[in-house]
């Protein structure tokens, strides 16, 4: 770790960002996704449990 620019390389090696998308990763989709089924089973449940009373 003692070499003068050793993590030179990894910035040179990575993928570009566009402007406008430095807060978005690319899980971001996979987290929506989840939280729509979250949400749609959620309602399901909630949609049942009014049928019963």
């Amino acid at each position: 770790m003692s070499e003068p620019n050793y993590f030179e390389h990894v910035c040179q090696d990575t993928i570009p960002t566009k402007p406008g998308e430095e807060d978005v990763t690319a899980t971001d989709m996979i987290s929506q996704a989840v939280e729509e089924i979250v949400d749609n089973i959620e309602h399901a449940f909630d949609q049942e449990d009014q049928e019963k009373t």
